[in-house]
């Protein structure tokens, strides 16, 4: 279990504590024995507080700790009561105990320990002379205690299925990074191979072109091999580029000049495609550290990603923002979008769902973003209805 976790847990056992406490010192003097009830209290605050303290994390992090120790509460509550026979409203020591069982993070503990707190309060108040309470007010505060059981039960599953999700991305992106980091060392060393047979075949396409000068289809064919040729080239270019993310430089800049460059550069590419880019937000500076030429290849790889998406004669708009700490530049366009199966690949290396393209693009943009820590963000409503893609990085205070 986590440090803070363990924080949590000690703060609101000695909280809970000191009201108990605090509520037998007021009112537990003058009755018989309360020294020895005092001592005794104390002992079990001591020796609740040290127990949480120093048990190990894997011990504190099972489910019956954690329910045997608001059971625990619970039962001192009760005890406690009963020796000062306090007033009814002090029934929301109950309502503490059943609000602090969220803490476990678990439905189904959170529901076992409220109940049996809530059939504690119920004995507590349960009197000889009648097997079921009268009092409207008994009850009223009865169904609250359910009520609230039942809201804390939903939280903390919730809570829960939030944080297992969180955990999911995370692993899944320290996979990413893993394997784009493996892929890079891995790059340099295949890049090196293939480079020579690549350059061999080139020069050869363009001596039999010299020598077949009259053949038009020989010329067809030799043409495509060189077209092929430099394609190998332009792959090999950005499995080296990866390699290359793993040093950088770090300096001040404002990230609205790689973003301006980054549009000046991919401008032909729109116009060819009759696409129009509507740039908004460069009003207000955008400072940060960092490598300003990487930054700028991430922009381009997510504008060339827009370009490419798009249908002939759509919208591409880049929106800069800043809040929160963070720089945020989203290229929303209006062309294929991204099916759900498929949010959770689109930056893994070589994955495209376009006929053309090396699927290194948006990889590449992740770990620029991861190396300066930040992240690329996607939101698309699925196939056909368009997609966003926000570089989110750190402000410079």
């Amino acid at each position: 279990m986590p440090p803070k976790r363990r924080a949590v847990y000690f703060a609101f056992q000695g909280l809970l504590m000191a009201v108990i406490l605090l509520l037998f010192l007021f009112q537990g003097p003058g009755h018989v024995g309360w020294v020895s009830r005092l001592f005794l209290l104390l002992t079990f605050l001591a020796g609740s507080m040290t127990l949480i303290r120093l048990v190990p994390d894997a011990m504190l992090a099972r489910g019956w700790f954690q329910a045997g120790l608001f059971l625990g509460d619970a039962l001192l509550a009760t005890v406690i009561l009963s020796w000062i026979q306090p007033r009814p409203e002090l029934f929301l020591i109950y309502t503490l105990i059943v609000f602090g069982s969220a803490l476990t993070r678990s439905a189904r503990q959170s529901l076992a320990v409220a109940f049996v707190t809530i059939a504690l309060y119920f004995i507590h108040w349960w009197r000889p002379d009648a097997w079921i309470p009268h009092s409207p007010v008994f009850w009223l505060r009865f169904l609250f205690l359910v009520v609230s059981a039942a809201l804390l039960a939903l939280l903390a599953r919730d809570s829960q299925a939030a944080l297992d999700e969180d955990k999911r991305r995370y692993d899944e992106r320290l996979i990413q990074v893993e394997r784009l980091a493996t892929l890079g060392r891995v790059a340099a060393e295949v890049a090196h191979r293939i480079k020579g047979p690549l350059t061999t075949i080139a020069v050869n396409a363009e001596v039999a072109a010299h020598r077949h000068g009259g053949d038009k289809e020989t010329l067809k064919e030799l043409a495509q091999i060189t077209e092929e040729v430099q394609r190998c080239k332009e792959i090999l270019k950005n499995l080296l580029d990866l390699g290359r993310i793993e040093e950088m430089d770090s300096e001040a800049l404002d990230v609205r000049v790689p973003l301006e460059r980054a549009l000046t550069l991919i401008k032909p590419q729109a116009a060819e495609r009759g696409l129009q880019l509507e740039p908004s937000g460069l009003e207000r500076p955008m400072k940060m550290r960092g490598d300003e030429s990487l930054i700028q290849e991430a922009l381009y790889a997510l504008l060339q990603n827009a370009v490419e998406a798009a249908g002939r004669g759509g919208r591409i708009r880049v929106t800069a923002e800043t809040s929160g700490g963070r720089h945020r530049v989203s290229v929303s366009d209006d062309g294929a979008g991204v099916a759900r199966g498929d949010l959770e690949k689109i930056f893994q290396p070589f994955f495209t769902t376009k006929k053309e393209g090396s699927g290194l693009g948006l990889s590449a943009a992740l770990r620029i973003a991861q190396k300066h820590g930040g992240t690329v963000e996607v939101d698309s409503a699925g196939a056909g209805l368009g997609a966003k893609f926000t570089l989110v990085l750190p402000a410079s205070r």
